[in-house]
């Protein structure tokens, strides 16, 4: 049964790093605890608690990330612009700007996938922002037309009270 041993914040050996010493050894229960197609990490959290996480063994955690793709100023141009004119790039479209910015056409479809999730994500700000100013115009609004309006006594919304004597 693999076992890894991580720290919540630093994650050593996730990143490569050798094994934290600090970090509790498994307990021999572990190993037959689990089916042979799970792997368990211990973690000792930032308040030292100890955890211990299972996961599949086919999620290979051991393996390097893929590094980040760098879009240039320029990729970036051309794919903002084209994102201008058609929100959805397929087929021979997403082919052809591929080859022209020198990209997989994984990166371009991935680039428009977020982009417009960012869309949609501003969308949405850009409306709360309008329906709050919309509150906001709403109630001043009312106050100007309650501050206008002379009060007249007695109010008929206030009881009046008979006294009798």
């Amino acid at each position: 049964m693999d076992q890894n041993f991580l720290n919540i914040g630093l994650i050593s050996r996730y990143h490569g790093d050798n094994a934290r010493e600090d970090v509790p050894s498994p307990s021999p229960e572990s190993k037959s605890k689990y089916p042979e197609y799970c792997k368990t990490m211990v973690v000792q959290d930032s308040n030292g608690v100890v955890k211990e996480l299972v996961f599949p063994k086919a999620l290979d955690l051991d393996r390097p990330k893929r590094a980040r793709t760098t879009f240039s100023s320029e990729q970036l141009y051309q794919l903002e612009r084209e994102f201008q004119r058609n929100q959805y790039l397929v087929g021979k479209e997403r082919t052809e700007l591929s080859k022209k910015l020198q990209l997989s056409e994984t990166q371009v479809k991935v680039w428009f996938q977020n982009r417009r999730t960012k869309y949609k994500r501003d969308r949405g700000r850009e409306a709360e922002v309008s329906d709050s100013k919309a509150e906001s115009l709403a109630a001043c609004n009312i106050l100007r037309i309650l501050q206008n309006r002379a009060p007249t006594y007695p109010s008929p919304l206030l009881p009046t009270y008979a006294y009798p004597y």
